[in-house]
């Protein structure tokens, strides 16, 4: 009697791990197809500079900004091409970048917000002064 009862406990554990394995391969299935596209990878930059940087501006903008919309790429867009012209300097955009992300860091709560909310203005603001 014992030996049944133990066995039937068994069948009934084994289920319910079966049963619980297939419920989180749902779930995780169902939230990978929730994901956005996923953006293009982090290139290395083409050229090599003074600098030694490794990362293109580009990449470092729309990836430490979290820019995701097509509005915010074709801002970042415009402004590795005004850098690259020389009428944007370089340091200024790494500066607002970092002032950026700082005051993203220093107002959390809000999850909508991105560091390239507060990237753009200030970007705006300085580049009208020279």
């Amino acid at each position: 009697m014992n030996r049944l009862n133990r066995q039937g406990i068994d069948q009934c554990v084994f289920a319910v791990c079966l049963s619980a394995g297939l419920i989180g391969l749902m779930v995780a299935t169902s939230l990978q197809a929730q994901q956005p596209a996923a953006p293009t990878p982090v290139s290395s930059s083409t050229e090599s500079n003074r600098e030694g940087r490794q990362v293109s501006l580009y990449d470092q903008l729309r990836v430490g900004l979290k820019a995701k919309t097509k509005d915010d790429l074709e801002f970042l867009q415009d402004v590795v091409e005004l850098v690259d012209q020389r009428k944007l300097p370089r340091k200024m955009v790494d500066a607002t970048f970092l002032w950026a992300r700082n005051r993203y860091k220093k107002h959390p709560g809000d999850h909508r917000l991105r560091p390239i909310v507060y990237f753009k203005p200030g970007l705006t603001a300085q580049a009208k002064r020279i």
